[in-house]
């Protein structure tokens, strides 16, 4: 088993959740009649638009749609097993499977003699922190550090950095290079404990705020914002533009995120992402952040095996 099986382990029970409330809404049924856009999908299902559209980008990138400029259609294979009426419809069993999902939602609880206490507010958070560590380790570090030369770079910025794991990277590799880790004080804990372990204490100060009310202060010739603009509900403009003023001129914005391809049919991981949280396609962000003044955005990694997109711009 290898990183790319286990990240697929690890989303695969969205797609799963996803199957059973599209087969519930009967849209492959409705879809057999004849190919439809969106806002007619969403009338005849009674959705919400902008949820529908969600669901419909991720069917796509599961193959159970196509997409054909702005109209859906079934691919052959949810025509041949996804339409109720037709010979191999398995959409009973499929809704069979949703009156089990309670019970592989309490697993846990079914194998412990006592039940476990309830993780707090703080152990969730603390999951989701060394998580981003987690999947840094797993190959995403991997996709940047050869792609990238900071060598003539003084100060990154590093925006809701987590538990540090980039800017603990990019100092190790590059020597004259320094940062500051930005981001919520309950955050900060965990970073500091990362940092310490990696003997970066001297290279990377820790600048506990909130983004939506602090400033990002100045001087800074590289501006690191790393999974913090997850689509157009993350406020991505006015963190651009905090960053656009925080930068010197020449500075690079280097960010990473989920990303949509343009024509809005995948990748899955990221299509199930959006479901939950928001995505920007690629075309999306460059215009996004060509409006906060930078220039010149570039893709310069791209992996679906690790679902992250790395993009560069620069301040003029």
């Amino acid at each position: 088993m290898d990183g790319k099986t286990l990240n697929e382990l690890v989303w695969s029970f969205r797609a799963s959740r996803l199957l059973q409330v599209v087969i519930k809404l009967e849209i492959f049924t409705l879809l057999a009649k004849k190919p439809l856009p969106l806002e007619e999908i969403a009338r005849h299902c009674d959705t919400k638009p902008d949820m529908t559209e969600k669901a419909l980008i991720a069917c796509t990138a599961l193959g159970l749609l196509e997409k054909q400029g702005k109209v859906y259609r079934n691919s052959a294979f949810s025509d041949t097993y996804l339409v109720r009426g037709r010979e191999l419809f398995q959409g009973d069993i499929i809704a069979h499977s949703e009156s089990t999902w309670n019970f592989w939602n309490t697993l846990e609880e079914e194998l412990r003699r006592e039940k476990a206490p309830a993780a707090s507010a703080r152990q969730q958070h603390r999951n989701f922190i060394l998580g981003m560590k987690n999947i840094a380790q797993s190959g995403r570090l991997g996709l940047i550090l050869d792609k990238i030369d900071l060598s003539s770079r003084r100060q990154l910025f590093d925006l809701g950095g987590g538990p540090g794991s980039y800017s603990i990277a990019f100092c190790r590799q590059f020597h004259r290079l320094k940062a500051i880790l930005f981001d919520l004080p309950e955050t900060i804990a965990i970073a500091k404990e990362n940092i310490t372990e990696n003997g970066m204490e001297d290279r990377i100060t820790l600048r506990a705020g909130n983004w939506d009310t602090d400033d990002f202060g100045r001087g800074h010739d590289v501006f690191l914002a790393s999974n913090v603009m997850h689509g157009p509900a993350s406020g991505a403009e006015g963190k651009l533009a905090k960053a656009w003023k925080s930068m010197t001129a020449g500075g690079l914005l280097l960010i990473q995120e989920f990303l949509l391809n343009d024509e809005k049919t995948g990748p899955l991981i990221p299509a199930l992402f959006n479901i939950m949280v928001g995505a920007f396609s690629q075309s999306e962000l460059f215009t996004v952040i060509r409006q906060a003044g930078f220039v010149n955005p570039q893709s310069i990694a791209v992996s679906e095996d690790h679902s992250a997109a790395w993009i560069t711009a620069e301040k003029p």
